[in-house]
Formats: structure tokens, sequence, C-alpha cells
């Protein structure tokens, strides 16, 4: 029995290492303090490559590595052991029991100053021992005495054990042990169970009850020896664990300019403090251009010591309606500002899930709140947490548009909160009644600039300008922080932007104003006087239409040029962004000025939507916002009607139309029944049920084919599209391929697809370090890297896709990718990517035949070096491909090796011989028996690559030259009468086609060369 106990006690050991490791890796969904990866049982193969240091390692339980793996990089590097004692966990842990822990820690120090000097290797390198027993207090207290390097110690028997263990002389020890340290009272093995199972089930939003099994699989298996080679866990690694994607974590980034060069205002120590002495929310208020966003910003990174705030932006750069940038839902905004919180170690991540309500999302925010201020005040009991929202009114603007649910603030401001947390929204003053606060919310008001803030403004531009200068520009500006950076972005000399500021104060409505009638003026001049009234439409269509605004609508809607348009926008300056084909509004107080300025009233919105609806037809933009328009003009049952008879929608592309549909009745349906129209709504949602069972299909055909699919959807649709996750392959992640591939086809959405390829490359490197001899279900497969070679070679170049494809094992794979994007080049007509693709393709033989391939069925001429190199390879001795094994890929390799001699006969001087002997390198020995096999296609491949040897040596290919033995023998008795059944098959089915292909041969190959 005792030998039972022994073995039980050393499992459990197991389980508390395991179970440690699962909580700690939590840590890496927000990459919170850069962490990067987490190794068990050993230090990260990555650490130092061929230099790597091997002392130590074997007491390394768990390696934390902070910014990289890579020595050389990493900011901080830290080595844990762990021991777990089952029958002694109260008694504490001696000096005598860190003798091999010391003496392995000291030894990879020692390591490690010949590789780094003694102050990085301070800098970086932590070394710990963790145990759930309690450390021995004379021991706690001989470290302290040898981090200190005192003269004196307290207990020395205990300092001379610590030292002898070491190896090292006192002062170097000193150092050392600056590095190392001893956690005591760890949980035990059952409350790390229950730690875990507390974490995960506050992850998710719905319960997932296999997800504390799979984490603490994932540490089981990279314990074990077949990752000894690989014991690293990645962020991917924990995702793929929890079934969640990197982008669902922060959805709605801050995007807020840096406030490191605003000005401190004089009210800023003002609000700080009324917002973490009140009790209940705080309001900031103001007009327009006076600069909430900057005091927001500044609020939030000039916390007290131990207190910390999330700032959360609603506007987003004026995105905040594109529905690829929504940001004022619930599964925006909570999950946002609960994993910016993670990623300051304060709680935990929030995993976003679809099948969770406004309700679920706000329960599980308000757990990840607790836990933030309850470990903050745990550490000082002063401390606050405090939540920004910014532009908290655009939200609630933004809400009604999509005709959903309530808007994340009206819950947000009315809940309740621990102790310590505290609550800010910025809004316009006229929309503070839009945020439903509570009646007891707390209201300041931001003011406009004093005189001094518009003095030390003014003076980092101007540094001489005298005391009148500046009574005059913050006259002449009403004091507006806006305003007064317009006239600064003029760059005049100080005198003439004064005089352009007045004669009278001008408010920031009117230096938009005045900007504003400056370009439109312009804009009429070269229109001519007759198009006045079509400029005006313009600025409607601005101010209403949703972003991103497609430039060609305008320019219709108006009826005025592209060109003048963008001329408009460029001299408008930076309030208006041009994004590719499209524009937006940058600033809030310029999208707010538009849209209270042109806003038409109900009779000029319906005469609006009268323009608007014929252009629907040609534009899936303009037939994706009209349910919008139509609900806010108040003609609900207009709306139902064009949906239910299936008007308005886009012609073009059907790709387009079922898209648009299927968004119309989505949003009829929600509007439908806000105002109690239940007939209708059965009948849309009657209507969309038919559409529905044609969704997949239609997605489906554009994940197989992204390439097309960029060409004929616009920008608006595309990023619609990949809104909606709706991709999918066999391995976790590979949704992010199918959204770069597509968004990789409009260059004006390159950034966009630039971030999706990086995250998918990042869960291909995740998944081949997980796959290496497990049982997974999760394959890449050829239409994958065809995808992803596609997306790398338009935002990388040809270099790095075909890099890419070198890289995968089997070599054939490369081949495979080679036919599919060599055919989506051809049939895209982009030949300038192919020749670049093969050029950069170097001695890849699989890469070269597979693009030759396609090549040659359209008879397209490549580069003539690699086509040449190429034939050169394949002649090669120690150069023999193998054929696929599969059964209806038999001679697949042989029949690229003829499409290759092709090209080479259409573009290289002829080398005939040396042409037929690279393919009868690749011929069978003898003629196979299936070419008397009826129903064989396979036979026409290999019938062409005897046929292409024979003409290349100058004789056209005879029947009895690739007639199976048997067969043969009876033709050359020429006894037809004693034909079977095979030979008359054979020679109706072979010989049949023997005489064209003779004859196209005989063509391509020319008379033979005369020697």
């Amino acid at each position: 029995m005792a030998g039972t106990d022994l073995v039980r006690a050393s499992r459990d050991g197991d389980q508390f290492h395991y179970l440690w490791a699962a909580r700690q890796c939590l840590k890496l969904l927000p990459s919170a303090e850069d962490l990067v990866a987490i190794t068990i049982e050993g230090a990260s193969e990555k650490e130092a490559g061929s230099d790597r240091v091997s002392e130590g390692e074997e007491i390394i339980d768990v390696g934390f590595y902070y910014g990289s793996e890579d020595f050389s990089k990493a900011q901080r590097i830290r080595y844990v052991q762990l021991k777990h004692s089952t029958a002694s966990s109260d008694q504490p842990w001696t000096a005598s029991g860190l003798k091999k822990t010391i003496q392995g820690f000291a030894a990879r120090y020692i390591k490690l100053l010949e590789c780094f000097s003694a102050a990085s290797v301070s800098e970086r390198f932590q070394f710990e021992f963790t145990t759930n027993r309690p450390i021995d207090r004379k021991v706690q207290e001989a470290l302290a005495d040898l981090r200190n390097n005192t003269a004196t110690c307290r207990h020395q028997a205990q300092q001379n054990t610590l030292l002898q263990y070491s190896g090292l002389q006192k002062p170097q020890a000193s150092q050392f042990f600056k590095l190392f340290a001893v956690m005591g009272s760890e949980s035990g093995l059952w409350e790390q169970q229950n730690l875990l199972t507390q974490d995960l089930s506050a992850y998710l939003v719905d319960a997932d009850y296999d997800t504390p099994v799979q984490l603490k699989d994932l540490i089981t298996r990279k314990a074990t020896t077949e990752f000894e080679s690989n014991p690293s866990i990645r962020r991917q690694d924990v995702l793929r664990a929890l079934k969640a994607s990197e982008e669902l974590l922060l959805p709605a980034p801050c995007l807020i300019a840096n406030s490191a060069d605003t000005i401190l205002r004089e009210q800023e120590n003002q609000i700080r403090q009324a917002l973490l002495n009140t009790d209940v929310p705080l309001i900031i208020h103001a007009d327009g251009g006076v600069g909430k966003s900057i005091i927001a910003s500044r609020i939030a990174t000039s916390m007290p010591p131990g207190s910390e705030a999330v700032l959360y932006d609603c506007f987003g750069n004026g995105l905040y309606r594109n529905s690829l940038h929504f940001r004022h839902r619930h599964e925006d905004a909570l999950v946002q500002i609960s994993n910016e919180l993670a990623a300051k170690g304060l709680c935990h991540p929030l995993i976003p899930t679809t099948r969770a309500d406004s309700k679920q999302y706000m329960r599980a925010f308000q757990h990840r709140i607790t836990q933030a201020i309850g470990l903050m005040r745990a550490k000082n009991q002063n401390a606050f947490l405090c939540l920004i929202v910014d532009a908290a009114d655009n939200a609630e603007m933004a809400q009604p548009e999509q005709a959903g649910p309530t808007s994340f603030v009206k819950d947000l401001i009315r809940s309740t909160y621990p102790e310590g947390v505290k609550l800010a929204f910025t809004c316009r003053s006229h929309r503070r009644a839009k945020l439903h606060a509570p009646i007891n919310a707390q209201e300041i008001e931001l003011k406009p600039f004093s005189v001094s803030e518009s003095a030390h403004l003014l003076r980092k531009y101007y540094p001489h300008a005298n005391n009148d200068d500046i009574e005059e520009f913050n006259f002449l500006s009403s004091s507006n922080p806006r305003v007064q950076a317009l006239a600064l972005e003029w760059k005049l000399p100080i005198k003439e932007m004064l005089r352009r500021l007045g004669p009278e104060p001008t408010t920031v409505d009117g230096a938009i104003s005045d900007l504003l009638e400056s370009s439109i003026g312009k804009l009429k001049d070269e229109a001519g006087a007759e198009e006045a009234s079509h400029i005006d439409i313009m600025c409607k269509g601005l101010a209403i239409l949703r972003p991103l605004v497609p430039i060609p609508v305008l320019a219709e809607l108006s009826q005025t040029s592209e060109s003048a348009i963008r001329s408009f926008v460029l001299d408008f300056g930076r309030p208006l962004l041009l994004k590719g084909n499209s524009l937006h509004f940058l600033d809030e107080p310029t999208e707010t000025w538009f849209r209270e300025r042109f806003e038409p009233n109900e009779a000029d919105l319906i005469d609006f939507i009268d323009r608007l609806q014929p252009l629907a037809k040609k534009s899936s933009y303009v037939a994706s916002a009209l349910p919008q328009l139509l609900l806010q003009a108040g003609k609900l049952d207009r709306l139902i009607s064009i949906t239910l008879s299936g008007e308005e929608l886009p012609e073009e592309s059907l790709l387009e139309k079922r898209e648009v549909e299927l968004q119309r009745l989505t949003f009829s349906i929600k509007a439908s029944l806000q105002q109690k129209k239940y007939l209708a709504a059965a009948k849309l949602a009657l209507k969309a049920g038919g559409e529905s069972a044609g969704e997949e299909r239609q997605y489906s055909l554009i994940q197989e084919n992204t390439d097309l699919a960029a060409r004929l959807l616009g920008p608006d649709r595309i990023e619609e599209i990949v809104s909606k996750r709706i991709f999918n392959s066999g391995w976790m992640g590979s949704h992010h391929t199918y959204d770069a591939g597509l968004l990789s086809g409009r260059e004006e959405l390159f950034p966009d697809a630039s971030s999706r390829l990086r995250m998918a490359m990042d869960w291909l490197d995740s998944w081949a370090s997980s796959t290496h001899g497990e049982d997974n279900s999760e394959n890449v497969s050829d239409d994958d890297r065809v995808e992803l070679s596609a997306a790398i070679l338009r935002l990388r170049g040809a270099e790095a896709s075909a890099q890419f494809l070198r890289r995968w094992r089997p070599r054939n794979l490369a081949y495979k990718a080679g036919l599919g994007l060599g055919k989506r080049l051809i049939d895209l007509g982009e030949c300038d990517q192919l020749d670049a693709l093969i050029e950069a393709s170097g001695n890849d033989v699989w890469l070269l035949l597979g693009l030759f391939t396609e090549a040659n069925a359209v008879s397209y001429k490549v580069p003539k070096a690699p086509l040449k190199r190429c034939l050169r390879l394949l002649g090669y001795r120690r150069i023999k491909l193998s054929e696929s094994p599969e059964w209806n890929r038999q001679w697949e390799i042989l029949s690229s090796i003829c499409s290759t001699v092709e090209l080479a006969l259409r573009i290289l001087p002829k080398e005939p011989e040396r042409w037929a002997a690279v393919i009868q390198r690749y011929l069978p020995s003898k003629p196979p028996s299936t070419f008397t096999n009826q129903y064989e296609n396979e036979s026409i491949a290999l019938l062409k690559a005897y046929a292409l040897t024979s003409c290349l040596r100058g004789k056209p290919l005879k029947l009895v030259d690739i007639a199976p033995k048997d067969i043969r023998k009876q033709l050359e008795t020429n006894n037809h009468y004693g034909f079977t059944q095979e030979i008359r098959n054979f020679k109706r089915n072979i010989g049949g086609l023997l005489p064209w292909i003779n004859l196209s041969y005989a063509i391509a190959c020319g008379p033979p060369l005369k020697t």
C-alpha cells in the first residue's frame, strides 16, 4: 500500500503541474504583458537555435516568454519549477529541499552569462520555485539577505547551504539570488481543479463544459515525449482549445489619436476628481469641437497609482455605422472592454458566442468587472476602475439604423457595479437625453479653451506670437479647439491666418461651413451655375448615407463627375477621408455638421429616396441602404412591398442580388416586429426561409471562387460578407484564409486583407506545430493552399508566394497548388503575376510543372529561362518525380511533363532527342494492359505521351508499338476474323484517337532536324 500511495502522490504532482499551467495559459489570450508563449517540461526550442542552453533545462516545468521566444529578442524569460505535496502540504519547505532547484538554475545562470552581459541577464531572466507548501521563514529571510548582499545575515546556516548549492561566490551569488524567487502556499491540486473550472466557466458567455478538459489535455500532451522538441504553447493553441479566434477578442479597438501631444486642460483635474469621487455615472458633455475625446483620452492615461481605466471609442473614425466596424452592440463593446482589462491581467478574457443575448453579455461583463476591481482592491484598497465611453451618443444614433435591440450604453449606464468602479460617458450637450442616464447621474460641461490654453496651442506653431495675437486668436475662434486646429492647419503667416478667421468670432460650425462653402464654390464654378442644385444633393448623400459611401454613387446621384468629387474631398482636407473609391467622415464634428445641416425633412427625404432608388439596380450599396432610409422616412409599407416583390435589387451580379435580398429580408422582419406588423413579418419570414435555403450554397460558391467574387462584388458587399465570418475549412482559423483571399481581390481593401492573412498564417503555424504525431482531424486542403498562396501573391509578391509553397511536405503538394493557382491567374488574365511566380519558383520542379500545365492549356507563352531550367532538371538522373497513388491521377505527372514539352516546342529552340528522353523516363517499361479498358480515361494521357515521344524522334507512333504483348501478336498476324472483343476495343478506342494525336504532334514538332 505504501508503494501505491507514493504512485498516487506522484500523479497528484503531475495533475497539479498540468492544472497550474492550464490556468497560466489563459494569460496568452489577450497577450497580457506581451506574453507570447508558455513551455511545458523544458525551454522553448526557439531560444537560441544551435546555441541552445541545455544546463538546468531538466528542472524547468513551465517557461514564460515575453516578446519573443528567441533569447536575443525576448523582453523577459521566466523559468518556473513546480513542486506539489499531498501528504505534507502544511509542512514548511526547507533549504535542503531547494538543492536541485538552485543547482540547476545556477548552472543555467552561469551559461547565460557566457551568452549575454550580466546587465542583460539581470534585466531579462527570472527563476522561480513554486509549491503548494509554505516556505520556511528562515529560508525566505536568508534569500532576502543574499539578494541584498548584506554584511551580516540572520540565518548563517541556511545562507551557507544556499550558497553551497549555487556554487557561486557571494558577489555573483547575490546577483543570481536577485533573479531567484520562491513562491509558497500555491493552491493545491483540488483547488487548482476548481479554479480552472471557475476560470473557464467565466470565459464563455454560455456554458461549454468540454473546455476545461480540452485545455488540460493540451497541457498534458505538451508534457509527453511526443512534444519534446516543441514544448511551446502559443496563443493560437489556447484559442483552438477554447474554440475561439483572435479577432473576436478585440472587435472594436480605440481609434482616438494618441493624447501625448495634446495640452493639459484646466478642467482636467476637476473632471478626474469628479469621476473618482462620484458613485453615479458621470456625463461629460460639450458642443462640437471642444475636445471631449481628448479629455477622455487624457483622463484614461492619468489614473492614480494602483487604479486603471479603459477608454471605449464609439465613433471609430466615423466607421461606427459600417457593418464591419459596428461599435454599438453588446458583443462589440463589452467584449472589447473586458478583454482590454484582461490584457492588463485584471480579469478573465470574455470570448463571445453567437448563442448569447444582451442579458447574458451583461452578466458575463459584470463578472469581469467584479473580478477586476476585486483584484485591484486586494492590492490597493484605494484603487479605482474607471470605464470611460467616448461619443456614447453616436452609439445610440447607430442603433436605430440597424432595427436591432438597444445599444450597450443604455444597459451599461443603468447597471450597478461593486464599490470602486466608476463610469463616465461623453456626448454632445443637446444629445444627453439619448443616453437614458439615471436621474441621479452627475453632469459636467467641458468648457471651450481659456485664453491661456489658446496661448499654449498658438505658441506651439507661432512661438513669437504676442499677447494681442493670442487675444485675437482666442476671440475669433470662439475659444473652440477644433476651430483653432483647423486654422492652424492652414499654415499661413499669423496675421493672414487671423485675417481669414475674422472679422467676427468663428464657431466650429462656422469654420467648417466656411471651409465647405469654399470647396463647394470651387466645385460649382467648375461644374457651372446650372449644376448648383446637384452639389446640394451630393452633400445630402454624405449626410444621409452610411460609410463607406462609394464615389460613383455620389457622382451619379448628384450628376457630377467622380474627379470633381475627389477634388472636393481633397480640398476639404482631413475631416473627410478618401479610402479607395469610397469616403467617410474622419471627424465627429464634421459628420455632425453635415448631418444637421443637410439632413432632409420627411418630404425631402422621400424625394432623396426617389432619386436614389433607380440606382439600386446598379449598386449593391444603394440596394442595401434603401431599407434603413425607407424606415427612417416612415415608409415601412413601401419597404415591405419592395422586399416581398424582390424589386430594386442589383442586376449585374447574382451573388450581390442574393446577398442584398437576404439582408433586406432580415432588416424588414426586425422592423415589422418592432412596429407590431405581425402579418407582414410572417410573410417576410416565409420568404426569408426560402431564400436562406440557398444561402449556404451561395457562400460555398463564393468560398470556392473568391478571386471571381472579388471582381463581381462591391467593396461594401465584400466587407459585409467578411463580417459575417461565413467561411470555413478543415482547421481552426481557416476562415481567415478565405477572408484574406476575398479582401485581397480589391486594392482598397489591402490593409484589411493583410491583417487577415497574418492571422491565417499564425493559425497555420499553430496547426503545423500541434498536429505532429497527433490523432488530429484538422487538415489543410489543396484549396486552402491555393487560397493562401493567391493572397500572399497579391499582398506580398511572387517571391513570398513561391517560398510559402516550397515549405510544404511532401513536395508534390506544391504541384497541386501550382495547378490551382495557375488556373486562377489565367482565368483572371493576370499573366504578369503568373510570369512573376514562374520566375520566383527557382528550381522547384513540382511548382513549375503545375504552373506550366495550366499555361499550356491555353497556349500561353511563359518565360523561356524557367521553362528551359525545368526541362533540364527533369532530365537529371537524381531527380525522379513519383506519380500519385490515387487511382484517378495515375499518369498526372507524366501528362504535366508532356504539357511542359509542348510549351517548349512553341517557345524554345528545339531539342527533340533530349525532350524525348525526359518523357521516356516517366513512361512505363512496357505498355500497360489498361489500354484495352473501354472506360479508362487515363489511357489518353499515356497515349499522348507515347505519341509525343515518338514524334520527337521523327516518326509517327504506330498502334502495334503500344499494344500489350498478347494483343500485339494478334495484330501482327493481321487475322481480323480472330480478333477478340478486347482487341476490337483497343483498335476502336486507341486506334481511333491515334491518327489525330499523331497529326497534332507532327504539326507541333515540325519536320525532323537535319543533322
